[in-house]
């Protein structure tokens, strides 16, 4: 996958797990209800699950994202140093 796509995804999850904490907060506070969805309700701990899992992605995909591009640019550095000595 390109490094910009994972940059991308990892803002997107990270986006994503953060909202999840912020639904799961203000649940616990009793701001709103919990969640119904297909007959069942979705508890607090579902919440910081999925947000907890999306935050683990992003920060994955950051990591393949910001990281890679880091290394290689100190390969390609001490590959020039190599070439002119």
């Amino acid at each position: 996958m390109n490094r910009e796509v994972c940059k991308f995804l990892s803002g997107f999850f990270g986006a994503l797990g953060w909202a999840h904490a912020g639904y799961a907060v203000a649940t616990s506070l009793g701001v709103v209800n919990e969640p119904t969805f297909l007959g069942r309700r979705w508890g607090v701990g579902y919440m910081w699950t999925e947000a907890a899992v999306y935050t683990t992605i992003g920060a994955a995909l950051g990591y393949a994202g910001w990281l890679a591009t880091a290394e290689d640019a100190l390969s390609e550095q001490a590959d020039e140093l190599a070439r002119t000595r």
